[in-house]
């Protein structure tokens, strides 16, 4: 037995992301245990109100979002905060805290479904020299708490599947409230002026994957996307692990 299976198989303990049970060693590298992941792959099936589509073929986005010309927002589920023990939700808030390599990486293979299918309706061919991923930056306090940026975390293991590249010319000066219990206008108001671009060369001419974790009003990602689109970016696409209903 080489030592890597030993330490797998013997002194390293990986969990279910939906109810934490102790994976066992046949399905180490995977994100759910089988009753979790016929959950989660339910949850993706939930229709939009607006659209009626599956969360993974909608395309629906935020008014606000919409307004800055992103092209769309593809997203895993639809957020609702009554589901919080279900896997879906669970995941999210676990990446929120966790900096877990599996399960970013588990969360990014989903979401290449939908990013390849962008790549393929806007004719992009060379995928490394004309797209680029960029994350929508975290709060000052969720990095000071945690230690880590999920979007960021995210941004690298989509980068690794997909080839595309990423930068991270994005910045989010310190600044405003929590948004978490803001209505809609104010939550516009409070983030606008928060975000700035270091580097607009870096995604002029270019198709912009624009990524967060969850997308509620949509401000957070509107700010960036309005500096995206001042900077020349060819195109601005929405890419999220769930959108709030």
């Amino acid at each position: 037995m080489k030592w890597s299976e030993f330490r797998d198989r013997f002194l390293i303990v990986h969990k279910c992301g939906g109810c934490r049970s102790i994976l066992p060693y046949e399905q180490f590298h995977d994100a759910f245990c089988p009753e979790c992941g016929l959950r989660w792959s339910v949850a993706k099936t939930e229709g939009c109100a607006v659209c009626g589509s599956s969360a993974l073929e909608c395309t629906c986005m935020p008014k606000g979002l919409s307004a800055t010309g992103t092209l769309c927002l593809r997203k895993l589920f639809f957020y609702t905060p009554r589901k919080a023990r279900q896997p879906q939700n669970r995941i999210l808030y676990y990446l929120k805290k966790h900096p877990n390599r599996r399960m970013a990486r588990f969360v990014a293979k989903e979401l290449t479904q939908a990013l390849e299918a962008e790549l393929s309706s806007l004719g992009v061919s060379d995928r490394a020299a004309e797209a680029v991923l960029v994350a929508v930056p975290r709060g000052r306090k969720g990095r000071a708490v945690y230690g880590f940026d999920q979007s960021v975390l995210l941004c690298r293991e989509l980068n690794a599947l997909s080839g595309i590249g990423q930068g991270f010319p994005l910045k989010r000066s310190f600044g405003g409230k929590e948004q978490k219990k803001m209505s809609r206008d104010r939550r516009f108001r409070n983030i606008r002026h928060l975000f700035t671009l270091s580097d607009p060369s870096a995604v002029q001419g270019k198709v912009v994957f624009l990524l967060d974790d969850v997308v509620t009003t949509g401000a957070s990602m509107a700010a960036c996307a309005q500096l995206l689109k001042k900077a020349g970016a060819r195109a601005v696409i929405g890419l999220c692990m769930a959108q709030a209903l």
